[in-house]
């Protein structure tokens, strides 16, 4: 008589076992999967800040000048607020300027009858208040909220959020947003307006004696490649920026010719010295100047988040670089380098890099 074959199951403890043992080795790939995730992601924000900096430099060869960061040429030389007021009808920046140069031709040529509906030159002396009939919001009504790849950190998520203000007219969904920033020294946007240089008192910058902001570009003001007496391997050309927090968080807004928004400009005191530092939330100097900064500055996203502003700010003032990237951010230089710099980089090494003509030598970094 054949012999019946008993089949056995798992037990119950054994099923648990098992799972607990996957459970583990889950945990443990976990993190190595998140950060060779992350790798790639910082490796693909390294080629995009490459490939503006690349734009930026092809932009200079065919009009030996680069662009300007932005257009407010009814604005003063000197301290004018209408450089920093996002209220105003400002022009297009140096995003829209290189569009043709970052593979974005297509959207440029698109939107080139709005665009000449700015006039980026007036005959005159500035006044400091925009002459009657300029149009400042034809060119960005089908433009300002395309989503440009080259101009997304995939590191920041935040970058998906539009940024909308009843205040400042965009497009039909707001402004888009990116991730890099031209540098326009270290001090107050309106102090290097048209090129100005602005010399640093010691109080400003520790060890800053003969320190001046020296944009490389900056509101109605593109330099020359000559113009970089410091060395276009010894200067910042694009920092990374984060996108805001909230809707009605102005940083990192791609088309729009602001600090915080398309434009660094931070390190002039020990209230925003380097890289992605923990300060600000606090009515008192501490972390970006930015417009209206009440309305969405607080401690917490300045301490957590590293993302701090002052709630006092009234204008775009000035603003610092950051990323969501551990430990700093990428930096391309005027030669085209690209460079992660350490959020532990000397505030005074910080600002020589920002600056393109100051003649002081570079520390480490």
């Amino acid at each position: 008589m054949p012999r019946t074959r008993k089949y056995r199951g798992f037990t119950l403890i054994e099923l648990l076992v098992v799972i607990a043992i996957i459970a583990v080795l889950v945990s443990l790939l976990l993190p190595a999967v998140q950060q060779a995730r992350e790798a790639a992601r910082r490796s693909q924000c390294k080629n995009n800040i490459k490939q503006i900096g690349l734009a930026l430099m092809n932009y200079e060869s065919s009009f030996n000048i680069l662009p300007p960061a932005s257009n407010v040429p009814w604005g003063r030389f000197g301290k004018d607020n209408a450089h920093m007021d996002y209220t105003g009808p400002f022009g297009p920046n140096w995003a829209v300027a290189i569009l043709p140069f970052v593979e974005q031709n297509g959207l440029y040529q698109a939107n080139y009858a709005n665009l000449q509906t700015f006039p980026g030159a007036f005959i005159g002396t500035p006044t400091g208040k925009p002459p009657a009939g300029v149009n400042g919001l034809t060119w960005r009504t089908t433009l300002v909220d395309q989503k440009i790849p080259v101009y997304r950190c995939p590191s920041d998520a935040y970058n998906n959020d539009n940024y909308v203000n009843p205040a400042v007219p965009g497009g039909v969904s707001g402004w888009a947003r990116g991730n890099y920033g031209v540098t326009a020294g270290y001090d107050d946007y309106d102090h290097v307006a048209g090129g100005a240089v602005f010399k640093s008192a010691k109080s400003n910058v520790a060890g800053a004696a003969g320190l001046m902001s020296s944009p490389v570009m900056s509101s109605n003001y593109g330099a020359k490649i000559a113009e970089i007496t410091d060395g276009t391997s010894n200067v910042n050309m694009v920092d990374e920026l984060r996108a805001g927090l909230s809707a009605i968080d102005p940083r990192g807004v791609w088309a729009m010719g602001f600090t915080g928004a398309s434009v660094c400009s931070g390190g002039r005191g020990v209230y925003n010295p380097s890289p992605n530092n923990p300060l600000g939330g606090l009515p008192v100097d501490g972390g970006d100047e930015l417009q209206d900064g009440a309305l969405y500055c607080n401690p917490q996203t300045a301490q957590i988040n590293l993302m701090g502003c002052t709630t006092s700010g009234t204008l775009m003032t000035s603003s610092q670089s950051r990323s969501l990237h551990v430990g700093g951010v990428n930096v391309c230089f005027c030669d085209g380098s690209v460079h992660f710099i350490s959020n532990n980089i000397a505030e005074l090494t910080w600002c020589r890099l920002q600056s393109k003509a100051d003649g002081q030598v570079i520390g480490d970094y």
